[in-house]
């Protein structure tokens, strides 16, 4: 079920923002949003404990939609979700493909140099 939940209606989401601190002068953050009420997302979260993934809710996501929302923004535990999915599953919004390569680039470390945020950078089509 929670494969179903996860190909169904969650969001991924890779953020690359500007950070002075680091080499390249940008930071990559993963994220994987499921919005939905606070029962379905309290017990999506209790299920993904029992795979050691840590998920945290919200009650409210901001001021312009107070709705709860689940955020999963650790590399390990979206490593984790990545190789629960079936990499031949079809999924609503076809975005895992290509979120999955993303974990896989930061997982080995690879964002950290300039050709791997260019892959990151193409996968996304900002280049």
């Amino acid at each position: 079920m929670i494969i179903g939940i996860l190909i169904g209606i969650a969001n991924c989401d890779i953020r690359i923002e500007s950070n002075y601190r680091s080499n390249l002068g940008y930071q990559v953050k993963p994220r994987l949003q499921v919005r939905g009420e606070m029962a379905f997302l309290s017990d999506l979260q209790r299920s993904l404990l029992q795979y050691n993934i840590v998920a945290k809710i919200k009650e409210e996501e901001s001021k312009l939609r107070p709705k709860p929302i689940l955020r999963i923004t650790k590399i390990t535990d979206l490593q984790k979700i990545c190789e629960m999915i079936p990499a031949n599953l079809a999924d609503a919004r076809e975005q895992w493909e290509e979120f999955r390569t993303v974990i896989n680039i930061m997982n080995n470390k690879e964002h950290l140099t300039l050709e791997g945020l260019d892959k990151i950078l193409m996968i996304k089509g900002l280049i």
